[in-house]
């Protein structure tokens, strides 16, 4: 696929659809907003950290597979070459556990920080990203995971 004469479109905001707690056939929206470098509603830029399906259950210990990420664009992609394919995909910062992804004796949450990676971001299909992080932050490059926001993330990192 030749990116540079396909037609593409920045968007703002990802709507996740995540399951209910408790409710195995009903799904809640999740708003992701990106905006880039630009103002979010007369305020600085909002580029929403998000969960990944980054490999299988096994991986990445407490988190099932998942690693956390910093929204940096929302693309959608139109293959007019391929049957008009749209391919939906956002580059994001990835995000590495510190302490291999055990919970702080201190605070009893993950804490994460900005990866370093010498490419700066990682594209990925959207399907992939799989629901709001909720982060707290704990410097200018490290978060603390918040896994009591609701009690399905609660049950899933514990």
């Amino acid at each position: 696929m030749i990116l540079q004469s396909l037609p593409v479109e920045l968007l703002t905001q990802l709507e996740i659809p995540v399951v209910a707690f408790q409710e195995s056939d009903v799904y809640d929206i999740h708003p992701a907003r990106c905006t880039g470098a630009l103002q979010f509603s007369h305020h600085g830029s909002r580029n929403d950290s998000v969960w990944v399906q980054a490999g299988s259950e096994e991986m990445y210990g407490a988190r099932w597979g998942r690693l956390s990420a910093k929204l940096v664009a929302i693309f959608k992609i139109r293959d007019y070459t391929c049957e008009d394919i749209v391919r939906w995909v956002a580059p994001l910062r990835m995000l590495s556990a510190v302490n291999s992804g055990f919970p702080s004796d201190i605070q009893g949450l993950v804490t994460v920080q900005i990866r370093e990676d010498p490419r700066g971001f990682t594209i990925v299909d959207v399907g992939t990203i799989y629901r709001l992080a909720h982060l707290i932050p704990e410097g200018e490059r490290r978060w603390l995971v918040n896994s009591r926001i609701d009690l399905r993330t609660l049950n899933e990192v514990y």
